[in-house]
């Protein structure tokens, strides 16, 4: 197995920490892995490395262009790559910049901001990295069949033929149209985004995230002073008439290059836990689910591309330890303060309070930005230092009600028929 940083491989170093299971059930074991995104090259890597019989299936050939979300990357050290311009690792970015508006017209004016280095984070063509992630998989013996879809009645002979059952399909998976629940999903934003080409010297080598008073925001990801990603996303509840256009707005009145709309993706990013967290394990189909099919991403900003390699890796080392009963509580208990911090600051956005956003933001400014979501105590002790911060907050009758929904656990899939299809 090939080491991310020299350290040693990653999927073993998550293994090493305490709250993670250890030692391994034995036995010759198969586990099919069903999509090829970095949920899914993550779970292949990982049990590969426990040595099970692994197969990759993977819709899109990793030789094609594919949609370029998620470009940005906050903890490489999870991945088992050389960080080299060949394997999509474009620019070693040191800090993430977030700037706060008051609104996003004409008369808007800058409320506030925050600077978060980034030690463990690149920008990087994300085509590239599954490209070269899927070919060293193949070089450690898993079987990557890409270009390969798999139909529902396919998915249930897998399930058959296989001692275990990845799903890393997004959302709704592929499990829940199995089952017959694709509505039981909540939660969303929908994004554009596209590389550009243009002078984007006075933003390099950082990046820089742009809220605008809406509930979304809008991203310049520089990949060199010449070459970026651009973007932008909002609630699926408070989407703009219309895509393409809100997105050019921005564009202009960032003074970023304007993308055509051959050049633009449309998708869309799970705000987590946005599924039953006990639905992410079905026993009765030994299927796990990881990274977006399990409903796992930042509340506030949708980042979810190290929170599904890690899901990716603690289903693993539960599947070694036998163990995976107990999968879905060690996945929510790692993201559930990460989730509340999300939720609660998002309600600066809904009561229309940049100047409460601009405040947290210059609060917690000086974390890692990997730390402000992995680690959100460091945030919650930034804020607890700041009392008219605090009462402003507590003055928000949004934000009040979203504290309480966010610690007794009330998210929107518990609202949901589920049997919707």
């Amino acid at each position: 197995m090939t080491a991310g940083d020299g350290t040693g491989d990653p999927f073993e170093a998550f293994r090493s920490q305490g709250d993670v299971p250890g030692g391994d059930v034995g036995g010759e074991r198969s586990v099919a892995v069903v999509g090829g995104a970095m949920a899914g090259l993550a779970a292949a890597h990982a049990f590969a490395v426990l040595d099970w019989d692994v197969t990759l299936f993977e819709r899109q050939s990793f030789e094609e262009k594919r949609v370029n979300c998620g470009e940005a990357m906050t903890d490489v050290t999870r991945v088992p790559l050389a960080k080299t311009p060949e394997n999509g690792f474009a620019n070693d970015t040191p800090a993430f910049e977030v700037q706060v508006f008051t609104g996003d017209a004409g008369d808007r004016e800058f409320a506030g901001s925050g600077r978060f280095p980034a030690s463990r984070a690149y920008v990087t063509d994300r085509g590239l990295v599954e490209r070269a992630w899927a070919e060293q998989l193949r070089g450690d013996g898993v079987d990557v069949r890409d270009g390969t879809g798999v139909s529902k009645a396919e998915f249930r002979a897998l399930c058959e033929a296989h001692d275990l059952v990845v799903d890393a399909t997004g959302q709704p998976s592929l499990a829940s149209k199995v089952d017959g629940r694709t509505g039981e999903y909540a939660g969303a934003m929908t994004a554009l985004n596209a590389d550009v080409t243009g002078d984007f010297s006075t933003v390099y080598p950082d990046s820089r995230i742009v809220f605008e008073n809406y509930l979304g925001y809008s991203w310049v990801f520089p990949k060199s002073e010449t070459r970026a990603n651009v973007g932008i996303g909002w609630a699926q509840d408070r989407q703009p008439d219309g895509y393409m256009a809100a997105f050019e707005a921005a564009c202009e009145r960032n003074d970023w290059p304007v993308p055509t709309r051959e050049q633009a993706n449309v998708y869309t990013i799970p705000r987590g836990p946005s599924l039953d967290p006990g639905r992410t394990w079905l026993p009765e189909r030994n299927v796990v689910r990881v990274g977006d099919a399990a409903g796992v991403a930042n509340r506030f900003t949708g980042k979810g591309i190290s929170q599904a390699i890690e899901s990716a890796y603690l289903a693993a080392a539960h599947a070694a330890a036998g163990t995976l009963d107990a999968y879905p509580e060690a996945l929510y208990a790692r993201l559930r303060d990460e989730y509340r911090l999300a939720y609660v600051v998002r309600g600066a956005l809904e009561d229309g309070r940049p100047d409460i956003l601009s405040g947290v933001m210059e609060a917690v400014s000086g974390i890692d930005v990997e730390d402000v979501d992995r680690n959100p105590r460091k945030a919650f002790v930034r804020l607890a230092r700041h009392p008219r911060l605090l009462a402003s907050m507590l003055s928000s009758r949004p934000m009040l009600e979203r504290a309480y929904r966010a610690w007794t656990n009330d998210w929107e899939y518990r609202h949901l028929d589920a049997s919707a299809d």
